[in-house]
């Protein structure tokens, strides 16, 4: 009996296997990738494990909290291999050409690497409307929080503090509200003046918001020594920036680029008239790059889960670690031209739009007529190129 007079809920069970292996693997594959990511990652706050006195979990917080960015950039490539893995397994174990001499086309088994692709598109929008934005403000927050707690453990009474890059910070009293009394500062943050400041009440101040903290004095005075001349100033409140950078090494704090901003945002700037005037032709560009980019990389787990079904067949006979190098192989032209797209549309050379979705057209033309191809099987058969040229060189060696 052909496979062509099963029942249909007997389709629907082919169609329920191949979406969940293509779950497991995109699991295994995403599970992998950000490990790789994460080590990375704690590479560079290396120092903030070893000498700033930060907690595992505190840093677990932080990773967390950058999760949403990883997850974003992720997504697509995940996609694209476990489709690619499942259907190369498919191809070579024979199981697609069993199906066909059943009576089952490409066409009919689509509907999983559509559905899953469709998943993964709905995911990756989701997170760069809202989650990269939320992850980031969560990220800059407990970064400060940090920050703001290590400076009110250092600041003990009666000591001199310089624990913070180019301040020595004494106070001779700290009272149960963390307010400082009687606060003497050496400002030697800038390479051609020294101040000194004394006031006697001082505080420490974040803005969570801008990414800063500062140590505010009250009603003190300000003593600057600039080319062997000093001269003398009084204030009523006077701002010291700690450099968080160096504070909390491998952290940045500053205030958000577009890449950190969330959609409202990205519109509410792209809508400001003479935004290059105001802010500069560059953050100009960078918005209007990053405005198509929260698009353009969900989009691409669409195009990519489609290409990787002829892909997986033109690869057929390879063994899989070969298959993998050559598929990464494609990735990485595919993420070359994204990124050139990006220096494009951030250069102003062109329209944003026009190197980012140009190539968006491109490979998914390329998915398309690979399909229709692969479903005739008049697809490219490069594992039997290889294959073929294997053979040859052995012939000849011998």
């Amino acid at each position: 009996m052909k496979l062509s007079t099963l029942l249909p809920t007997q389709w629907t069970l082919l169609q329920r296997r191949v979406f969940l292996e293509i779950c497991f693997l995109f699991g295994l594959t995403w599970s992998a990738l950000i490990s790789l990511l994460l080590v990375g990652r704690l590479l560079q706050l290396r120092e903030l494990f070893l000498h700033q006195q930060i907690s595992t979990l505190d840093i677990i917080r932080l990773f967390v909290f950058l999760s949403p960015f990883f997850l974003f950039m992720l997504i697509p490539v995940a996609c694209l291999l476990s489709i690619f893995l499942v259907f190369l397994r498919m191809s070579n174990d024979r199981e697609l050409i069993a199906l066909k001499a059943g009576g089952v086309s490409l066409y009919q088994i689509l509907p999983a690497p559509v559905i899953f692709s469709s998943i993964a598109f709905a995911m990756a929008l989701i997170i760069s409307l809202g989650g990269i934005s939320w992850g980031f403000d969560n990220f800059r927050r407990i970064a400060l929080e940090l920050v703001h707690s290590k400076t009110q453990m250092v600041l003990q009474p009666g000591i001199f503090h310089k624990d913070f890059p180019g301040l020595t910070i004494y106070a001779k009293n700290v009272d149960s509200n963390q307010q400082l009394h009687q606060v003497f500062v050496e400002d030697q943050t800038r390479a051609d003046i020294t101040a000194v400041i004394v006031a006697p009440v001082g505080y420490v101040v974040t803005e969570p918001q801008a990414g800063r903290i500062f140590f505010a004095l009250e009603n003190g005075r300000i003593y600057r020594l600039q080319r062997n001349a000093i001269t003398e100033l009084s204030f009523q409140t006077y701002l010291v920036r700690l450099d968080l950078d160096q504070l909390l090494t491998g952290i940045s704090q500053r205030e958000p680029r577009p890449k950190e901003m969330s959609w409202n945002e990205l519109r509410r700037w792209s809508a400001t008239p003479n935004l290059a005037d105001i802010r500069g032709e560059e953050f100009a560009n960078r918005v209007a790059v990053e405005i198509q980019k929260r698009w353009v990389v969900p989009a691409a787990c669409l195009i990519l889960g489609m290409l990787a079904i002829p892909l997986a067949q033109a690869f057929e006979g390879l063994k899989r670690q070969y298959a993998l190098i050559l598929i990464m192989g494609v990735f990485f032209i595919f993420y070359g031209m994204f990124s050139l797209g990006i220096v494009i549309g951030e250069l102003g050379m062109m329209p944003a739009y026009l190197p980012l979705w140009g190539q968006m057209i491109l490979f998914g033309t390329m998915a398309g007529f690979g399909i229709w191809f692969a479903a005739r099987e008049r697809g490219l058969r490069i594992g039997e190129w290889i294959a073929h040229l294997q053979f040859k060189f052995l012939k000849k060696s011998h």
